[in-house]
C-alpha cells in the first residue's frame, strides 16, 4: 500500500484563522512576483540593440524637417524585435485579476504594432518575431515555484 501523507495549514501571519483566505492572500501576492518577473523577462528578451542611421527626408516633402531613425540589423523571423525606439520595451505591462476561486495574470504591450510582432502580419508581409511566449515557456518551471510558494508548508 502507499504511505499516507498528512498536510496541516500553518498560517504564518497571523492575519487569519481561515486557511482559505490566508491561501488566497499568498496566491494574490505570488501572482504580482510572477507578473513582474514575467515583465521583466520579455523586457530582457527585446533589449537587444541595433546599429540606426538617421535619414532626413528629401525638401519639400511633409515631414522635410523631421529627421528619423532607420534599424540597419532587424531581428530574423523566428527572433525577438531589435530595439530601434525602445517604445515597445516601455510598454511591457502586466496584471493580476483576482477573483473569487482564482487569480489571472496577464503580461502584454500596448503599443499598436505588438501583436503583429508576436504573431506575424495576417497579410504575411512580416513574419512572427514572438517575445512573449518564449519568455513565458522558457520559465514555466520557476513561474510554477513561484505560485507555490508559502501556500502549503
Amino acid at each position: 500500500m502507499g504511505s499516507k501523507t498528512k498536510v496541516t495549514w500553518q498560517a504564518g501571519s497571523g492575519r487569519s484563522d481561515d486557511p482559505l483566505v490566508e491561501a488566497r492572500r499568498v496566491l494574490s501576492r505570488n501572482a504580482e512576483a510572477v507578473g513582474m518577473f514575467l515583465s521583466g523577462a520579455v523586457v530582457k528578451s527585446i533589449s537587444i540593440g541595433q546599429p540606426v542611421r538617421r535619414v532626413i527626408p528629401r525638401k519639400g516633402s511633409l515631414n522635410a524637417k523631421r529627421r528619423r531613425l532607420i534599424g540597419l540589423s532587424p531581428s530574423s523571423p523566428g527572433e525577438p524585435p531589435r530595439v530601434l525606439h525602445g517604445a515597445l520595451r516601455r510598454s511591457i505591462n502586466h496584471r493580476v485579476d483576482r477573483y473569487k476561486n482564482k487569480v489571472s495574470i496577464s503580461v502584454g504591450a500596448y503599443t499598436k504594432y505588438a501583436r503583429a510582432l508576436e504573431l506575424g502580419n495576417p497579410r504575411g508581409r512580416l513574419k512572427p518575431r514572438p517575445y512573449l511566449r518564449p519568455a513565458l515557456y522558457g520559465n514555466e518551471a520557476k513561474i510554477k515555484k513561484t505560485l507555490a510558494k508559502g501556500l502549503f508548508r
